[in-house]
């Protein structure tokens, strides 16, 4: 149901594209007081954290223009032409439609932050969007998955599946997989680079991410 690359990127496009995200006096970011559109209450701490959004295709905006990040994008393009490749040799995805950084800053315990669905229509998930997490660094922080349960929904009952954060590793499920990131005690943040691509063949959103690699 979801798959895990580990050494995703290059290591020399990976080390720099690290260096740019953790660049204290030049990379700026926007706090966020709330992760996404969840009503769940946190645990262990505040739910916040800082974002930086990259990249939205115009028809996920209210005003229908794209935005796009003129200072980031020119470096960031290459990992979206990256995964946009790697995801075009797998399941044959249309375009990318969002691309966003989101730093989890330490708090001192692992906060569970809410259950979500990254992309939404008519307050229900987008079955033709592949959702990636890709990780920046090593930290005992990570994504949370709902398994289905024994009706074949996603609900209480559900098992649920971690997926630890390790540096230039990634994680692709699909867009109706519900999941929650937890974020770390052991250093000083947690970032990762959140990617929503669209699905070329509309007629395979039920099919498992599996049986695309």
């Amino acid at each position: 149901m979801i798959k895990v690359v580990h050494e995703f990127l290059p290591r020399p496009l990976f080390d720099y594209l690290k260096s740019v995200v953790e660049h204290e006096s030049e990379m700026f970011w926007n706090f966020n007081a709330r992760n996404l559109q969840d009503d769940n209450k946190s645990s262990g701490g505040e739910q916040f954290k800082f974002g930086r959004t990259l990249f939205v295709h115009s028809n996920l905006t209210w005003a229908g223009k794209e935005i796009y990040d003129k200072e980031l994008m020119p470096l960031f393009g290459v990992f979206k032409s990256f995964i946009e490749k790697y995801m075009q040799d797998k399941c044959k995805p249309s375009k990318m439609i969002r691309m966003k950084l989101n730093l989890y800053p330490n708090q001192g315990t692992n906060v569970k932050h809410g259950v979500h669905n990254d992309i939404q229509i008519n307050d229900r998930p987008r079955p033709d969007i592949v959702t990636s997490v890709f990780n920046f660094n090593t930290c005992n922080g990570s994504t949370i998955f709902y398994e289905k349960d024994e009706d074949g929904n996603f609900s209480d009952k559900s098992k649920k599946v971690e997926v630890p954060s390790i540096e230039n590793s990634i994680v692709i499920f699909n867009n109706t997989h519900p999941h929650y990131g937890i974020t770390q005690s052991d250093t000083p943040a947690r970032i990762v680079l959140n990617t929503n691509i669209e699905k070329h063949n509309t007629n395979d959103n039920d099919k498992p991410i599996d049986d695309y690699f």
